[in-house]
């Protein structure tokens, strides 16, 4: 039962697996939003550092299997404790999640955000006109939301 032996020491475990959770989840925070697309953060780091720790324990790279599955614990508590902290504490979550970016304006492109966002004029057109919206002056707001996508709200008539 050599394969199932713990060999790193727990405390070495948690640090590891804390180090690069905060780590990843620092460089995912920095980057512009709808790089993640629709997964948060948490999800994306966890969904990473899981896959790869699986990858090495099917490949017998990892030195224990206990050691695999204490190190793929660590980073679910993390995931999940980020979550209740980002529901239950609004000012945890303007931190750890992105804001939305207003995009659209009462029918005017506000470059600066676009930039900001690292979106081209083209890549938004693509957007709109996916959601039925060929003229960018019958828009009322285009925002890019917390999750990556654009949502649209279109100029009432009248």
């Amino acid at each position: 039962m050599e394969a199932f032996a713990l060999e790193t020491p727990l405390w070495l475990i948690a640090l590891r697996g804390t180090v690069v959770y905060f780590a990843i989840w620092l460089v995912l925070r920095l980057m512009p939003k709808r790089s993640i697309g629709n997964l948060s953060a948490n999800d994306v780091i966890a969904l990473v550092i899981i896959g790869s720790l699986a990858a090495d324990a099917i490949l017998g790279e990892a030195r224990s299997a206990t050691d695999l599955l204490l190190m793929i614990l660590v980073v679910l508590f993390w995931d999940h404790l980020f979550n209740l902290a980002e529901f239950h504490f609004p000012g945890f979550r303007r931190i750890a999640q992105h804001a939305p970016t207003l995009l659209i304006y009462k029918g005017v492109l506000l470059k600066d955000n676009l930039s900001k966002e690292k979106l081209t004029e083209e890549e938004l057109g693509a957007n709109l006109r996916r959601q039925g919206v060929s003229d960018l002056t019958r828009v009322e707001q285009a925002i890019l939301e917390a999750d990556g996508h654009i949502s649209v709200v279109e100029k009432k008539d009248g």
